[in-house]
């Protein structure tokens, strides 16, 4: 009866029972002190990124103002967690003179509102909000502007530690230095934009240098750096954050996914290129203001990432937004909007011992669409569990304005134990803003996107207890 049996069946049988026989590969197990988190999908407020909330102050009133009230109000909004205005200052009424003092101190009201709320600003200065030819003349002259720059000069450097970046503003209509009355309309030569240069010139010099300003179209930077003989190529990790004109000379974009070019703001046939290659390391957001075939959330997603977009307008276009929402893509681009640092796991030295070396060993990715982009401390903290007095801080050399959205990094850290110390320690990540204004402020701490590290009376990020023998 066992004559007619298929000898290829029985081949089968045999090669399957071998492959099920076959072990499976086993995982490498973790070395010792290794320590894993788990990523957390909650959306919370974070310093110098997000949806922002977009706030004109003009002259026809001086009494709208920023409230403490108001800017911890926008922090607790479960929707957006605002911790970014845009605050656009119209000088309509100082077109031929000095700003008021009453504005001055309106703008340092303001300032001083944001730093005890708990948020920044995106910080713009402009004269005229259309472009209608009855509101013409659009900005005063070049000597006017010179002058109000002087103005504000000693406010930029008192309150820099609530600007995340200063929008290049004054010339134009919006300050965007297109519609123009006295900086030459749509120049071509390079003489035309000497007066443009020359307010540039004076904004880096007025605006502390550890801040970038924004301008509005790709071109500019180029055309700068070409007719200076500078480095026209874009920013890369040498070139970056170095504090001269070209690694603080950022962007703008007021028409983010609003038509093949964005409404002008890309003219070079390789502006996408270069731009998306320098936003890996200075500040770039904005808004819309069409709805266009590139505005819809699964195609804007490529665009916040390509583009690195730190900060965008909540409120406009609300076309755009509402499209965004109803994709159900709304909370991947909240969380995602600037940088957002998860923690995979971290290598702490096993047993540390009193009067030597502790390690950690950090596997970072930032799920973001941009790094951080001011200066910004990394510190190990190690508080006694036994006597919460006992702290010890170890500032370390990492530089998180170099972890780019949508990489990975191993960032090595150290602390050198004191010889006397002994007993349990809770180990913490600390981020703090670098400004001495703001270095114990917690709501000016980066916290990582993981469950059960954030401590928000410290703005600590808990790593681990540990036992130094």
């Amino acid at each position: 009866m066992y004559k007619h049996f298929n000898m290829g069946i029985l081949a089968l049988i045999i090669a399957s029972a071998m492959v099920s026989c076959k072990p499976k590969p086993t995982e490498e197990p973790d070395a010792p002190g290794t320590h894993r988190y788990t990523e957390s999908t909650e959306e919370f407020c974070n310093p110098e990124r997000g949806f922002f909330i977009q706030q004109y102050f003009t002259t026809k009133d001086l009494t709208e103002e920023l409230t403490v009230d108001r800017v911890k109000a926008a922090r607790a909004n479960q929707e957006w967690h605002y911790t970014l205005y845009l605050t656009s200052y119209y000088m309509t009424a100082y077109m031929d003179g000095d700003i008021a003092q009453a504005a001055l101190d309106r703008l340092e009201h303001n300032m001083l509102a944001l730093r005890e709320g708990g948020a920044k600003c995106v910080l713009r200065f402009a004269y005229k909000d259309n472009f209608a030819p009855s509101s013409a003349p659009f900005d005063p002259t070049p000597a006017v502007v010179s002058r109000h720059i002087e103005q504000i000069k000693p406010y930029l450097q008192k309150y820099a530690d609530v600007i995340l970046c200063m929008q290049a503003g004054f010339i134009g209509s919006w300050g965007e230095w297109y519609y123009t009355t006295n900086f030459i309309y749509q120049p071509t030569k390079d003489e035309d934009f000497e007066p443009r240069w020359k307010v540039a010139e004076q904004l880096f010099q007025a605006l502390p240098e550890s801040r970038q300003i924004c301008f509005r179209y790709p071109a500019l930077k180029r055309r700068y750096m070409r007719m200076h003989s500078l480095n026209e190529n874009p920013l890369d990790s040498a070139s970056a954050h170095k504090g001269d004109i070209r690694s603080r000379w950022a962007a703008h974009n007021d028409a983010f996914v609003s038509s093949e070019n964005d409404l002008g703001t890309y003219t070079a046939a390789d502006d996408r290129t270069w731009h998306s290659a320098d936003t890996k390391y200075v500040v770039n957001g904005g808004e819309s203001c069409g709805m266009y075939y590139s505005a819809l959330a699964e195609r804007a997603i490529k665009q916040l990432e390509d583009y690195h977009i730190t900060y965008l307008n909540s409120g406009y276009l609300q076309a755009i937004i509402e499209q965004w929402k109803q994709s159900g893509m709304m909370p991947e681009f909240r969380r995602r909007m600037g940088y957002r640092l998860v923690l995979d796991k971290a290598v702490i030295t096993p047993e540390p011992k009193a009067g030597q070396e502790l390690t950690v060993d950090l596997s970072l990715r930032n799920v973001g669409f941009a790094a951080p982009v001011n200066p910004r401390g990394v510190e190990l903290v190690l508080v006694s569990a036994a006597n919460p007095a006992d702290k010890k801080v170890y500032k370390q050399k990492a530089d998180p304005r170099f972890w780019l959205g949508g990489e990975a990094r191993n960032v090595q850290l150290s602390a050198m134990l004191d010889a006397q110390m002994q007993g349990d320690y809770n180990l913490y990540l600390n981020l703090p803003d670098t400004c001495a204004t703001l270095y114990n402020r917690p709501e000016f701490s980066i916290r990582l996107a993981n469950e059960n590290m954030w401590e928000a009376k410290t703005g600590f990020n808990k790593l681990a207890t540990i036992t130094v023998k």
